[in-house]
Parts: structure tokens; C-alpha cells; sequence
């Protein structure tokens, strides 16, 4: 049976408002939601408590059966989760996942697992919208890639915005961080190729993403840095037709993405 709260001075609803604003030494993260705490359980993510309001109870029987017996649920009223999410409206349901012991899955710089093979990766480059760096996360799991790597000046990798903007996705690949160059050596150590997308650069349909490729998106008011740009391999650009300066961060790694899919896909065409 799920306990109840219904104060909002209950150290529990303290605890989950400290996790709206993200804190690098944070050791557990707030999941808003039935949608992604429905995928953080099919992931066996880890969870420390999920907090849910009668409404939502009579809605979702069902899906409170899938929960984990050992998670401990708290029956609260609306106003308390309210307070608990940082979304104007709340669809009835918060919980927090854990960090502690397995930090590794996201703030882990080894990614030469993820460059292996015929890899397709994605990293950002300061990049600091939180629904921008949600999108790109989800249009590499959507599009095949092995992993996208957030740079330590980007968003934070348990952002709630951040989260929510992957569609659940965030939990079936959680983003890695890691330093542009620390990234850019294992990469070259690969064999695989760094592209960078800038309005001077090459077509991108006329370029070979078949290989093993790593897409650098710059950020959304400076762009590639010019350290990271002396890094790359090669650059590109997306034909646009006149009077277009650029495209959002998002939409850009979202198409070359989509190209390497596209280019991969036909060369296993017979």
C-alpha cells in the first residue's frame, strides 16, 4: 500500500523540488510522467520512489501492477505534485530515478565501445536548450546511431526538459559526457571520421557517411568553436535555398543523421 502525504512541508516534496534545478553531484534525478517512468521500468532503470495522485490511480491500475515491488509509492494530492513537477500541468505522476553506483552509464568519458564498428554517433558542442538536446537525443536512437555524447558546458544530461524532450528514448540510450577532445582522440583512434556541419562546408549528399562517422552540433548562439572546427575531419553543410541563414541546432544533427541512415540503407540494397 503507497503511503500518504498530503503536507507540503514532507521533507519528500523538498527532496523533489531540490531536482529541479540540476546539480553535477546530484546522485538521483526527478522522471515526470506516465510516459517516461513507463519506459524508465521497462528499462530497469532504477527508482527511488514514485509519488501519484488518486486520479491517477483509477487511470492507471493496470500500469501500477508493472511497478517493482520494492519501490515505495506515496499517495499525494494534486497540489502537492504541483509542486513536486516543474510542468504547468502535471498528468498525475512523478518519480525519482537513481545515479548512485551507476554513474557510468552517462558521465563515463570511455567511448571507445560506442565507436566500434560501423558506428554513427552524435556529440554536441556546448549546447545548452535543454528540448534541442532532447530532440537530437532522440533522433539518434530513432535513426540508428550508437550513442549521443553531451560536452561538459552543454545541458545537463538528467535536465527534466532534457528528459521529457526524448520521448522516453533517454532511457533506452542514456547520453554519455564527454570532453570534444577526449572524444575526438578516441574517435581518430577508431578510424572513425569527425564531421562538423557549417554553412561553408561540402554537401552533404555529396559525402561518405557510410563509414564510421561522428557528428559534431555546435551550439545554439556560437556554433562549431573554432577548436573543435580543427578537430574535424571534414566539414558540411545542408543545401538550403537562398536567403536561409541556418538551420536550429536540432533540425541540423537531426538530417545528417537521417543522410548516414539513408546512405547506409541503400549501400545494403543488392
Amino acid at each position: 500500500m503507497p503511503l500518504r502525504i498530503s503536507s507540503l512541508s514532507n521533507p519528500q516534496l523538498k527532496r523533489l523540488k531540490r531536482l529541479h534545478r540540476v546539480d553535477p553531484n546530484q546522485v538521483e534525478f526527478l522522471i515526470e510522467g506516465t510516459h517516461l517512468i513507463r519506459e524508465a521500468i521497462r528499462a530497469a532503470w532504477p527508482l527511488e520512489g514514485v509519488f501519484y495522485t488518486e486520479l491517477w490511480v483509477n487511470e492507471h491500475r493496470a500500469f501500477l501492477d508493472t511497478m517493482p515491488a520494492h519501490l515505495e509509492q506515496f499517495l499525494v494530492d494534486p497540489q502537492w505534485l504541483n509542486q513536486a513537477a516543474t510542468t504547468q500541468h502535471p498528468d498525475g505522476v512523478v518519480a525519482i530515478g537513481k545515479l548512485t553506483g551507476i554513474q557510468d552509464r552517462i558521465f563515463d568519458a570511455d567511448a571507445a565501445g560506442d565507436l566500434a564498428g560501423s558506428s554513427l554517433t552524435l556529440a554536441t558542442d556546448g549546447i545548452q536548450d535543454p528540448g534541442n538536446a532532447g530532440t537530437l537525443l532522440r533522433s539518434v536512437a530513432a535513426l540508428g546511431g550508437n550513442r549521443m555524447f553531451l560536452s561538459p558546458d552543454s545541458v545537463s544530461p538528467v535536465h527534466p526538459k532534457f528528459l521529457r524532450s526524448t520521448a522516453g528514448q533517454w532511457f533506452r540510450l542514456p547520453p554519455k559526457v564527454s570532453s570534444i577532445v577526449d572524444l575526438a582522440a578516441q574517435a581518430k583512434q577508431g578510424g572513425v571520421q569527425i564531421v562538423i556541419a557549417q554553412m561553408d562546408g561540402e554537401p552533404i549528399w555529396d559525402m561518405d557517411f557510410t563509414k564510421p562517422t561522428m557528428f559534431i552540433v555546435g551550439s545554439e548562439g556560437q556554433g562549431i568553436r573554432e577548436s573543435t572546427r580543427r578537430l574535424a575531419d571534414s566539414v558540411c553543410s545542408v543545401p538550403m535555398v537562398m536567403g536561409v541563414e541556418s538551420l536550429n541546432a536540432s533540425v541540423a544533427g537531426t538530417i545528417l543523421l537521417y543522410e548516414a541512415a539513408r546512405q547506409r540503407s541503400q549501400r545494403k540494397q543488392p
